[in-house]
């Protein structure tokens, strides 16, 4: 926890000290730790949640710079400390690693090199609201995956994630159209196909999940993160492509 403090700038330093401030009611040091590990879905170059919390100035950088819009805060009613850092939403959009978010970022939040530089975390299936898993017919997921091998049919054509391929671009969360086909339920996801961070409790539950089981898990820290992508290629930017083994190789591009 020391060195992770070292890295936080004047800016931060002094948003963590007033959001700690605030903890003081609800659990103090502890709950500061534990929300500072929440398990979000971060824009590309996030090294660790614990990291990003503790570097990231709130300075909205990232967000501008990216081109399709899916960069967004983190609330106050989800995280204290987290407020105000980015996330990801894949309701309008979804991420092709163009990197200009990595690029905008001023204290190094974001930044090259690391494991999950091209991995924003993995797909899961809601089965209470996959259309496939009700009706089948629908592979909308499958068929807009950008990565080949990320998402199957298996044997009744329902969506099976492949996390070793999936590197959690989003657009398979962006396009699925289960809440249009769907009656409306409260106690439902929205989506049949949702990201999740790999350093969460939901991504332990690789197969098809119940929207409840999403909900309790979503941002909650596992013990250990499911192993980052390995395999499969995924459209970099405009022109580029990118296989998991050649990470770091076309920065210039980015």
């Amino acid at each position: 926890m020391i060195e992770v403090a070292e890295e936080i700038t004047r800016r931060g330093f002094l948003a963590a000290g007033a959001v700690g401030a605030a903890l003081v009611g609800v659990g103090g040091f502890g709950a500061v730790t534990g929300q500072a590990d929440q398990a979000f879905v971060r824009p590309p170059g996030t090294t660790s949640n614990v990291k990003l919390v503790a570097a990231c100035n709130r300075c909205d950088r990232c967000l501008q710079a990216c081109p399709y819009g899916i960069i967004t805060p983190a609330p106050l009613s989800e995280s204290i400390v987290a407020y105000g850092t980015p996330t990801l939403a894949f309701a309008n959009g979804f991420c092709d690693f163009c990197m200009k978010c990595v690029d905008a970022c001023p204290t190094g939040a974001l930044s090259y090199g690391g494991e999950a530089e091209r991995d924003l975390g993995v797909a899961v299936v809601v089965k209470d609201a996959c259309v496939a898993w009700d009706w089948a017919g629908c592979t909308v997921c499958k068929d807009e995956c950008p990565v080949e091998g990320a998402i199957t049919l298996d044997d009744h054509d329902r969506p099976v994630v492949h996390p070793d391929f999936c590197d959690g671009c989003g657009k398979c969360e962006q396009v699925c159209p289960s809440a249009s086909l769907r009656a409306y339920d409260a106690s439902v996801a929205e989506k049949g196909i949702v990201v999740v961070s790999r350093a969460s409790e939901a991504a332990q539950l690789l197969g098809a999940v119940m929207s409840a089981e999403l909900e309790a898990g979503r941002t909650a820290p596992a013990a250990q993160p499911v192993a980052p992508h390995s395999k499969g290629i995924h459209p970099d930017g405009p022109d580029n492509t990118r296989s998991a083994e050649g990470k770091g190789a076309l920065h210039e591009n980015a």
